[in-house]
């Protein structure tokens, strides 16, 4: 029996497919479109899962901590976290933007980002406890890091089949749909970290997550392969690219008004969020908690993450994501306000259902939101130029670490929580909803004339 194979049976039923109601759109149904839906919730609900295992909310900043770091090594995490998984997709977008299939490099820089995981149990298997930890916990973060740019090199390409692949009109409860399965089996992930964390000593604990996580990562990569990516429509009209993407930034920058307040609002959203790095630690230091409570959190998150996923999938589809940037921004700010004033660890336990509803939102209409504001041409420059141009705000996160160690975490919260309702005001006020406007109207350049957006 494969491994896979002892997945439970029920998410693979047909009867799943109904919650996108593909009756309603004769047009789109198929059974090509019916075998992708598949293997995206397959591959979102697995791989989902193998991330519960190293969640970097709730799990890696507790590992950095046991093997020795102070603050500031923990507010690094999301940090490089962030910054490996985004900032260099604008320098690897081009290696994917063209006219040929983008399956093979899905696949290819998938698999390097899974391996990655496998790489990080063996070091801390083997390595971690035979070096001290002023090498150890550098050592570490740079592997961190490097994952997460294996993750970044696969972004850009893997959106761009997840959109040729899927109707506008159904990528909202897909997203939801992906993420409400891994959230439910991350409930079950959560509680095994739990025991792993409890029963196995350090370091062999956190490297057994690792590779676990490994193991279920490459159980989603099997649904990755089966995807079927359409062919690629033939351009009419000549597309024209200068040397530098960051020109073409610029000049998108210049004449999107409204994408650029969307980067501004996103920037501080992210930067609310990465106050979310220290959840666990505090809880665990302010409490006397036991490590293992960071399964426990983890089954937090994911729980929150189940519900979060079922109302804003329906929100987005039904109202547009922006509602959905809104809600992120507010609830990036609540979970601040909750960890500032909680007195028993009962009531903050409702930060990390505030978190899970970020991760949720963020999952579901983030980079949804950006792909409604372009044409399909365009859609891997800008997904790569969110990404890109707003990680590196997340570097607030040392300065959190260091405003934790020098004036206490009540300060750094709430530091985040302004910087969280300012980024609601600006969502709010500034940046427009596309599916506003019902007739949106393309220019394309080159053929002198205007299509409308069939999706």
């Amino acid at each position: 029996m494969l491994a896979e194979d002892m997945i439970p049976s029920y998410f693979e039923v047909p009867m799943l497919l109904k919650v996108f109601q593909l009756s309603k759109y004769p047009s789109l149904d198929s059974a090509a479109l019916r075998s992708n839906l598949r293997a995206h919730i397959m591959d979102g609900a697995l791989f989902g899962f193998a991330m519960s295992f190293v969640s970097f909310n709730t799990i890696l900043p507790v590992f950095i901590q046991q093997v020795g770091g102070g603050v500031v090594a923990i507010g690094s995490v999301p940090v490089l976290w962030t910054i490996g998984l985004n900032f260099p997709q604008a320098i690897f977008v081009r290696l994917i933007h063209s006219g040929g299939p983008i399956k093979p490099s899905v696949l290819r820089y998938g698999l390097l980002h899974r391996c990655s995981f496998f790489l990080l149990g063996l070091v801390t298997f083997f390595v971690v406890t035979k070096i001290p930890s002023t090498a150890s916990v550098p050592l570490l973060l740079v592997l961190l890091f490097l994952t997460a740019v294996g993750g970044s090199l696969g972004v850009p390409p893997w959106f761009h089949l997840f959109t040729k692949t899927t109707p506008m009109k159904l990528r909202g409860r897909l997203q939801g749909v992906r993420q409400l399965l891994s959230s439910a089996l991350g409930i079950l992930g959560g509680t095994i970290v739990t025991f792993v964390l409890s029963v196995f000593p350090f370091p062999e604990n956190f490297g057994l997550l690792f590779i676990i996580a490994f193991s279920f990562s490459m159980m989603s990569y099997r649904y990755l392969r089966n995807l079927d990516e359409p062919p690629t429509e033939t351009m009419n009209y000549p597309v024209e690219r200068s040397l530098s993407i960051l020109a073409d930034g610029r000049a998108i920058i210049l004449r999107d008004k409204n994408f650029s307040n969307f980067l501004l609002a996103d920037a501080f959203t992210l930067m609310a969020m990465s106050a979310s790095a220290f959840y666990a630690v505090y809880a665990i230091e302010e409490f006397d908690l036991p490590s293992s409570y960071a399964g426990t959190f983890t089954v937090i998150v994911m729980a929150g993450m189940v519900v979060g996923n079922i109302v804003f999938g329906y929100l987005a589809d039904s109202f547009g994501h922006k509602i959905n940037l809104i809600l992120l921004a507010g609830a990036s700010a609540a979970g601040s306000i909750v960890a500032m004033w909680a007195t028993n660890i009962l009531v903050y336990g409702l930060t990390f259902v505030f978190m899970s509803w970020t991760l949720s939102l963020q999952g579901i209409s983030r980079l949804s939101f950006v792909a409604e504001l372009c044409s399909e041409r365009d859609r891997p420059t800008y997904i790569a130029l969110t990404n890109t141009l707003t990680a590196p705000t997340v570097t607030i996160g040392i300065l959190f670490g260091w405003i934790a160690r020098a004036y206490g975490f009540h300060t750094m919260f709430g530091a985040a929580v302004i910087i969280g309702l300012l980024a609601t005001a600006w969502f709010y006020f500034f940046v427009s909803d596309p599916r506003s406007d019902t007739r949106k109207i393309i220019r394309v350049e080159g053929e002198g004339k205007s299509k409308f957006l069939a999706e």
